[in-house]
């Protein structure tokens, strides 16, 4: 089978989501091409090979030229459905190309019924590259704390972590060598913010770090002790962490009978923080990502629902 994946080229979860399909498609056999969308059909090839699709997979945008051949068609709900209508775009989209699809493919259970209220969907596992976000032993250059958190989503109006560092106000009183270390900053106005809330909030002892965009994510996961979300309703590349074989707590996150949720509430946030670090070697967080949020599951859900289409 040959699937294009239409995909906007972008720094973002929702990109690296995509190429991590279109690899592990490979690995099962198939080929496949990665492509900007363009009208006049000749888009950017951002990976693979490009020939006459099986399958169209769509991530962002879906060039005009494809909108009514004979191929089966499937949109990927990367966003979150709130998000989708607030930023005034995403879901009139969505809307708009919801008749030529086959179906949608979502990949959190919590959302499953916002999307199949608009288009039949599919609920896939939703994985990340096992091989890429590991266990590195001999790391022995940890970041500060006991325990050491971090925060690493992509900052964007809403999406910030001012939660989080009242929660960590409560760990510290506890825990007084606990620190917070916030990366991925790549707003300045966000930054300012963010330095007057440490200042006037006197939150230097345990706000130990406010940094930029990371290299290698996943030697950062290695480094600390529990990775931290403020998205609510649900969640996005957190899971990561697990693959590192780190904790990942998340008010969004509600899955599997995890053990260190919580509610979008500084106290509630606390109070996991403060529960997994004194619970810390209890859990095997690697074995938890290879049992529920491995890529390779993911495509092997998805290539069957292809098949059925074809």
């Amino acid at each position: 089978m040959h699937i294009i994946h239409y995909m906007k080229k972008e720094d973002s979860g929702l990109a690296r989501a995509t190429l991590e399909l279109a690899t592990y498609e490979q690995k099962l056999g198939h080929t496949v091409c990665v492509k900007q969308p363009s009208d006049d059909g000749t888009g950017q090839i951002i990976a693979g090979i490009d020939r006459d699709a099986d399958v169209y997979s769509i991530h962002s945008q879906f060039p005009v030229d494809r909108y009514f051949d004979d191929k089966p068609k499937f949109m990927w709900m990367h966003g979150e459905p709130i998000s989708s209508v607030g930023n005034g775009v995403s879901m009139k989209a969505i809307c708009d190309l919801a008749p030529l699809m086959n179906a949608f493919i979502c990949m959190k259970k919590d959302e499953h019924i916002i999307w199949n209220s608009i288009k039949k969907t599919y609920y896939v596992q939703k994985g990340v590259d096992l091989e890429v976000f590991k266990p590195l032993p001999g790391i022995t250059e940890k970041l500060s704390g006991e325990p050491s958190v971090l925060y690493i989503e992509n900052w964007r109006g809403q999406r910030n972590p001012l939660y989080l560092c009242v929660a960590m106000r409560e760990v510290w009183k506890k825990h007084p060598k606990a620190r917070l270390h916030l990366y991925n900053m790549r707003d300045k106005r966000m930054q300012e913010t963010f330095t007057a809330l440490r200042d006037t909030g006197k939150w230097w002892p345990f706000l130990r770090s406010m940094s930029g965009p990371v290299q290698d994510v996943n030697l950062l996961y290695n480094r600390v002790d529990m990775v931290v979300s403020c998205l609510y309703p649900l969640y996005a590349r957190g899971i990561e962490a697990f693959g590192a074989g780190k904790a990942f707590i998340g008010p969004g996150y509600r899955e599997n009978d995890y053990p260190y949720t919580c509610e979008l509430d500084p106290t509630s946030m606390a109070n996991a923080i403060m529960k997994c670090w004194n619970e810390m070697g209890k859990m095997d967080f690697r074995k938890y990502a290879e049992k529920y949020h491995d890529v390779r599951e993911t495509v092997k859900q998805s290539v069957e629902i292809y098949q059925k289409a074809l």
